[in-house]
């Protein structure tokens, strides 16, 4: 059993990212920029899917898969729709969720910090929208701090 959802789904090395956010909040400006900062510090990285993602639970994972029509495209606010390879489905890890800036909890309690999917807890952080440049850097962080339980 499983779900389709409006987001962008992207992996930087083991971990499958679903980013979440109203519309024009900056989700895929967020994804081609984790995946070209990425790049830059030789992680591998790919694009999942933009927009809409299709999720599956399996076993004690959340699969996060592109729907045919969407695999390997991306829409670029005031650039339009533009290729970019894409990646295998991936387990998620990671749940970002876009906010305005007036909506973020300095210091979030820990029962902020996990989001339940498909009956699996994630990993979950709340950034500005439309910072895509400051939550690439924030999110490449955890992604590479041990200290850090993002599964």
């Amino acid at each position: 059993m499983g779900e389709n959802i409006h987001g962008t789904a992207l992996r930087v090395g083991s971990y499958g990212i679903l980013i979440r956010g109203a519309a024009r909040s900056g989700k895929s400006s967020l994804c081609i920029s984790l995946l070209r900062r990425a790049a830059s510090l030789s992680l591998d990285a790919g694009l999942i899917s933009d927009d809409r993602v299709d999720l599956k639970r399996c076993e004690a994972n959340v699969i996060m898969s592109a729907p045919p029509v969407l695999m390997g495209l991306i829409e670029i606010s005031g650039v339009g729709i533009i290729r970019e390879t894409p990646t295998a489905p991936a387990a998620l890890s990671l749940i970002v969720d876009l906010v305005a800036a007036e909506d973020l909890m300095r210091l979030p309690e820990k029962t902020m910090q996990e989001c339940e999917l498909l009956g699996r807890a994630i990993r979950r952080i709340a950034v500005p929208r439309r910072d895509a440049a400051f939550t690439a850097d924030v999110i490449l962080s955890l992604l590479t701090d041990d200290n850090l339980q993002v599964r």
